[in-house]
């Protein structure tokens, strides 16, 4: 029988470590070619799938997911081109398709500060008017705001319908109107004259030419719904919402009554149905430009367990909660369209994908931490946007729909001189 020598540890642990480092190539990351001004746009090599030792990231823990948690601050002392993610707002994973998007002269520009302590909703813009209609869903903000495009610089001014709705999370253009997704079942005084208004967290429509509201459904047979936050009407005319729990978590309703779930509602008929319940906080939503697939994110990662009901928020961040965004095959029926195929196609690199848009292309754009990403159809990530500061929702506007204006507490910022991505017409 042969014999084999003894193996020594420490000299398998140091040829595994060498052979990690012979993988990594110089450098990770470095301006992209082609640009007017190269300093706000950095290429990342191969995805930057192997980095030199050492290299770390921070993680959350005790319920709270720290603002570094992000890629772009991702420790690499090893490489001084890491360096280069530092402050640059555009970070391109594809250099294909990421500068065709991009174009040669992308800016990036803060256009508005904005209050700090609320998130920042349902942007739609309307093109008849060259306005965005957006919602901050906060306790006591019984106004969305409006911003003017048609004023030079952008103006922003309160804006109140009538009746005026509390608690807006998501909005859609549709045939020329705005359908909302409302949050609050709380009574609320008129901004416009102080008299009660009663309102239950549901589906609204509003004319943006006369600021006249109609509540389309606001129950579930009898009971509340949770507090609709996204929605996407299709091109029959159905309405996709989601139903999380984030009306609750800002104190804007009372305790749900339903597990988290997506519904679709015919307004022909009234119809009200489930057709997605399996995602621990649906939130985002959006369709294909063909209408066949449907995309749903979920931030899971928020966990409602255990916390005090005088807190606001009230939820703590589980890491290992869902942050994903989900595909579906859109299947037609005599009801309506039903989901099939669930599939997941992205993992959020940083907390999770908030609000969704998907361009004229194609490309699906989450609202994720401090940015936006920009992935495939099938989920690759072609491209970051970074803003330092947390955002909410995103909607393009202008009449190409090439502007990208962002939404959150960090501010207002809009992104121009995009080439090769462009709104839907209606979004």
């Amino acid at each position: 029988m042969a014999t084999s020598k003894p193996i020594d540890l420490a000299v398998l642990l140091l040829g595994s470590h060498v052979a990690a480092q012979a993988g990594f190539s110089s450098p990770s990351v470095q301006r992209c070619p082609g640009l007017m001004d190269a300093s706000n746009v950095a290429c990342v090599n191969n995805y930057a799938a192997v980095l030199p030792y050492p290299f770390e990231r921070a993680y959350a823990s005790g319920g709270v997911d720290p603002e570094n948690d992000t890629f772009v601050e991702t420790s690499v002392p090893s490489d001084p081109s890491f360096a280069l993610l530092e402050d640059t707002p555009f970070v391109v994973f594809d250099k294909a398709r990421g500068l065709d998007i991009l174009g040669s002269a992308p800016k990036l520009e803060r256009v508005f500060d904005t209050r700090n302590d609320s998130i920042h909703e349902a942007p739609v813009y309307v093109p008849g008017l060259n306005v965005i209609i957006f919602s901050l869903p906060h306790q006591g903000e019984y106004q969305q705001r409006i911003i003017n495009l048609n004023d030079t610089p952008p103006t922003i001014a309160n804006y109140t319908t009538n009746p005026p709705v509390y608690a807006v999370n998501g909005g859609k253009l549709y045939q020329g109107m705005i359908y909302w997704a409302s949050e609050a079942s709380f009574s609320f005084p008129s901004p416009a004259d102080g008299s009660l208004v009663q309102q239950a967290p549901g589906i609204y429509k509003l004319d943006p030419n006369t600021g006249e509201v109609v509540t389309l459904v606001n129950n579930y047979y009898g009971t509340l719904l949770n507090s609709p936050n996204d929605v996407f009407i299709d091109h029959s005319g159905d309405i996709f919402f989601t139903d999380a729990w984030y009306g609750y978590a800002i104190n804007v309703t009372v305790y749900p009554v339903h597990a988290p779930a997506t519904y679709r509602f015919r307004p022909s008929t009234g119809a009200l149905n489930i057709v997605e319940n399996t995602l621990g906080q649906p939130n985002g939503i959006g369709i294909s430009p063909d209408g066949n697939t449907m995309y749903i994110s979920d931030t899971g990662v928020t966990n409602f367990e255990g916390v005090p009901k005088d807190a606001v928020p009230r939820y703590t961040y589980d890491p290992f909660g869902g942050k994903y965004v989900y595909a579906f095959d859109i299947n037609p029926s005599p009801a309506g369209g039903y989901l099939t195929n669930k599939r997941p196609i992205w993992l959020a690199e940083t907390f999770a994908d908030d609000g969704l848009h998907v361009s004229r292309e194609g490309y699906i754009l989450g609202a994720a931490g401090s940015g936006v990403d920009v992935l495939s159809e099938w989920g690759e990530l072609i491209m970051r946007i970074e803003v330092g500061g947390d955002i909410n929702n995103m909607q393009f506007a202008g009449p190409d729909r090439r502007d990208l204006w962002l939404f959150g507490p960090s501010g207002i910022w809009r992104v121009s001189g995009l080439r090769g991505i462009q709104g839907m017409l209606e979004e």
